[in-house]
């Protein structure tokens, strides 16, 4: 099961390579300042937006844009947060039934190499 630090380094995370947060209703929120501080903590400002966001009472409804486990979804037992094993960053995992690698969402395009002759 995901804890809400857990969520908050998900979201920290994605929002620090740049991407946004969708609700589901398709309205995009950004982040522009920094995430973390000198120090490797999550910035006030950080901080600071994700406490608007729960004030808001829309934080559950958000999703990393990208991906469509929306927070509440990975808040519940269902889910935990691991690492892809090809692209190393962390995505929402089903806790059972789960029977091969799973499905990342959030990988980059990969291009696979070309043949030069």
């Amino acid at each position: 099961m995901a804890n809400f630090y857990d969520l908050k380094h998900y979201i920290a995370h994605y929002i620090n390579k740049g991407r946004c947060l969708v609700s589901e209703k398709g309205k995009i929120i950004t982040f522009s300042e920094r995430v973390y501080d000198r120090r490797g903590n999550y910035s006030e400002p950080f901080n600071h937006f994700i406490d608007r966001l729960l004030e808001s009472g829309e934080f559950f409804h958000l999703f990393v844009e990208g991906d469509h486990y929306a927070f509440a979804d990975l808040i519940h037992a269902e889910y935990d947060l691991e690492y892809c094993v090809q692209c190393r960053e962390p995505i929402p995992v089903p806790v059972a039934g789960a029977l091969g690698p799973p499905a990342c969402y959030l990988c980059p395009d990969i291009v696979p190499a070309q043949k030069t002759s």
